[in-house]
């Protein structure tokens, strides 16, 4: 398996890996990920934005040519200090479990480190017991909580319009 930076031309293998997670992620909160065509065009775009930016990146895992996973990063700047952020980690269910989300996280972590960040940080859904085992197992530690109550159970939060 090849860890490297995304290009333009990852950019569709990436997306359908977004919807393979999308379903996955339903059975969190079906609501949440119910995303419009409008936000996929959308998502796409930023994604290509990404691969071409020097704030953030795209690195995928790559098997025998074919995309099994990415990770998409930034560097965000607090005070005096560079924070690492990870916006998305996906692999496909058919690389799940061989090590592709490790090597992916281990790729991130030189990065940042190489651009003189102090921290690595991400959020996942507190349901998503597989992400939260992968990131434990990779050193991240559980610091606080984000929480939320629903409080018009008849309408659907729906961010992704």
């Amino acid at each position: 398996m090849i860890i490297r930076k995304a290009g333009e031309s990852d950019i569709i293998s990436i997306h359908e890996l977004d919807r393979e997670s999308t379903k996955y992620h339903e059975k969190f909160d079906a609501d949440f990920y119910d995303i419009s065509e409008k936000w996929w065009k959308e998502k796409k775009l930023s994604q290509l934005s990404a691969v071409r930016s020097k704030r953030n990146a795209i690195f995928v895992a790559e098997e025998k040519g074919r995309i099994e996973g990415y990770v998409w990063v930034f560097i965000e700047k607090l005070g005096k200090y560079k924070i690492g952020k990870i916006q998305e980690l996906s692999v496909s269910s058919r690389s799940r479990k061989r090590g592709t989300g490790t090597k992916l996280i281990e790729k991130i972590v030189d990065f940042f480190r190489k651009n003189g960040c102090i921290i690595c940080e991400t959020m996942t859904d507190a349901r998503n017991k597989p992400a939260i085992n992968l990131y434990e197992k990779s050193g991240f530690e559980k610091v606080g909580y984000r929480m939320w109550l629903k409080i018009d159970s008849k309408r659907r939060f729906r961010p992704f319009y």
